[in-house]
């Protein structure tokens, strides 16, 4: 028995052996709560990550871990996820799932599906995830109901996607960004955004539409690159805060319902408003700015 032990164990580690040379895909249950994957040969990890109701909470963590995911648990009702991981080439793509959970599915739930506490409470309803801030990371969120608070001070965002229903997000960077962030492109529904500190983000270009809400877009810290901004929001309001050694070129075509309010540094020029430090600054913006019912305020702040 214990020659056909070693035999079966000697295989086991072949076969694995094997599918890390072709790419490994795991799938990992939450039932207790807490999982964690842990980094090997991975040189960038692309994650997707979809919340149809609840809080999701995100930040830098340990930098040998490609991500922790923890979640709190009750005995009431539950919740239904999924997380899947996949190496191939050097690159780790990362699947978050967190789906509404039926009672009539009680029973075909899977040993890849965990557990969540009753997210029709949105207050207890969180989901905390942790990435490593050792390799470059691309975004995919989708929001449906609920809150996030994405943190991304420390870790090294390249790219960044996210769409919303009706939630509240907040999104800041606390540091410089550890790489340049090619590309940011947010949608919101009927919500709430707050980006912090996108100065510090390292961002090229970034598209932020707006459908019903209120919206601040905060471009706070060390800007080094010159960024290509497009706002576009259908009813509602957002106000846009800007370093002043920052140089600032608005397009915007105002109307009766479509106003804007901008800074006295800056000047209205051939259907464009320049900031005066616009040809001498180090890193400058170029905005472009289109509203239905809205209204628009440009703020320069202290850098």
């Amino acid at each position: 028995m214990t020659d056909r032990l070693i035999k079966f164990s000697l295989l086991a580690v072949l076969l694995l052996l094997f599918l890390t040379s072709l790419g490994t895909s795991l799938l990992l249950s939450l039932s207790s709560g807490y999982r964690e994957i842990l980094r090997s040969s991975e040189k960038e990890l692309r994650v997707n990550l979809e919340s149809a109701l609840g809080k999701v909470y995100v930040s830098k963590g340990d930098p040998r871990k490609i991500c922790t995911v923890s979640i709190k648990e009750t005995d009431r009702e539950k919740g239904r996820g999924k997380v899947s991981y996949r190496v191939e080439r050097g690159v780790g793509d990362l699947n978050l799932e967190l789906t509404k959970y039926e009672k009539s599915q009680s029973d075909d739930l899977k040993d890849e599906d965990f557990n969540l506490e009753d997210l029709e409470d949105l207050e207890s309803g969180k989901w905390y995830i942790r990435f490593t801030d050792a390799i470059p990371i691309s975004f995919n969120v989708e929001l449906g109901l609920g809150a996030g608070d994405f943190d991304c001070s420390g870790l090294m965002v390249k790219d960044f996607k996210m769409s919303t229903g009706a939630s509240s997000v907040r999104l800041r960077f606390g540091e410089p960004n550890k790489t340049t962030l090619d590309y940011m492109k947010i949608e919101t529904g009927v919500s709430k955004f707050v980006g912090e500190g996108l100065g510090y983000a390292n961002i090229r270009r970034l598209d932020f539409s707006g459908g019903v809400g209120s919206y601040t877009l905060d471009f706070g810290g060390s800007m080094k690159e010159n960024m290509d901004v497009k706002v576009e929001v259908g009813l509602g309001a957002v106000t846009l805060r800007i370093p002043r050694d920052v140089g600032v070129r608005i397009q915007h075509e105002e109307s009766w319902v479509s106003k804007i309010d901008v800074s006295r540094d800056m000047q209205r020029k051939q259907g464009l408003y320049i900031s005066d430090n616009y040809s001498s600054a180090a890193s400058r913006m170029n905005i472009k700015v289109e509203s239905g019912f809205g209204h628009v305020k440009v703020v320069r702040s202290s850098p």
